[in-house]
């Protein structure tokens, strides 16, 4: 009786990890689904822009690079994770059809530590990309000036440190202009977050995510720094 009352509750426990681990799987995929149809509507909404401002020479550009970025975008959206490599191809693509609909250019800066293996060291998938929109909607286009993105990518012990800067307004100067951008709800950076605690259930060393503002020498808001933290051995549901 003690024996079958042990296999019980080893079946149930059993039964119980699984369910949970298919309420994961799903959870991801839900974000992964929310994730992609977020961005794909912000970038059809820079096709007008790309139309009024640039004319059709800009316009087929405009295109052309939004073509390339659904194909990677549809690509990436049956994996969980994706190469250093990838990813910086990826992003800069990214920012440069941001590029196309922005009055003002927007400078992209990558620095990968020459100890990091582009194509053997992996990222969540999609998850740059957030943070990079967030970056060029409350941050520099709201300066209305130049803008210059930088991502620096290094090792630190077992973890890759990822690190985002820009020189946009800043947070509390993004924050009090919240009512400009009543009809833009965003959702990349809960949605970020959520992903993060679900890639979390499968590392025993935790990704990491924070945001800080930056100041200059005087005092005042001179942009953000995002820092994300992946380990080297990133696990995933496959």
């Amino acid at each position: 009786m003690f024996y079958s009352f042990l296999s019980l509750e080893s079946k149930l426990l059993e039964e119980r990890c699984d369910r949970n681990l298919e309420v994961t799987n799903l959870e991801g995929r839900a974000n992964r689904a929310q994730m992609n149809p977020h961005f794909i509507f912000n970038a059809l909404n820079g096709m007008q822009s790309a139309m009024v401002l640039g004319g059709e020479k800009e316009f087929n550009s405009y295109i052309s690079s939004f073509s390339k970025l659904i194909r990677d975008t549809i690509d990436m959206s049956s994996v969980d994770k994706i190469t250093v490599a990838d990813e910086i191809k990826y992003i800069t693509n990214y920012v440069k059809l941001q590029d196309h609909r922005l009055d003002e250019k927007v400078d992209l800066e990558i620095h990968v530590d020459p100890k990091i293996n582009q194509n053997d060291v992996y990222l969540p998938c999609m998850m740059l990309q957030p943070i990079i929109e967030n970056a060029i909607v409350h941050g520099i286009i709201p300066k209305q000036d130049s803008g210059i993105i930088k991502i620096g990518l290094t090792i630190q012990e077992s973890m890759l440190r990822i690190c985002v800067t820009d020189n946009g307004i800043g947070r509390e100067a993004a924050a009090a202009q919240k009512e400009k951008y009543t009809k833009h709800k965003s959702y990349a950076t809960q949605i970020m977050r959520d992903r993060i605690d679900i890639f979390n259930y499968y590392n025993q060393q935790k990704l990491a995510f924070s945001i800080e503002d930056l100041f200059d020498e005087a005092g005042a808001a001179s942009g953000t720094k995002a820092t994300l933290l992946v380990p080297l051995e990133l696990k995933t549901r496959n």
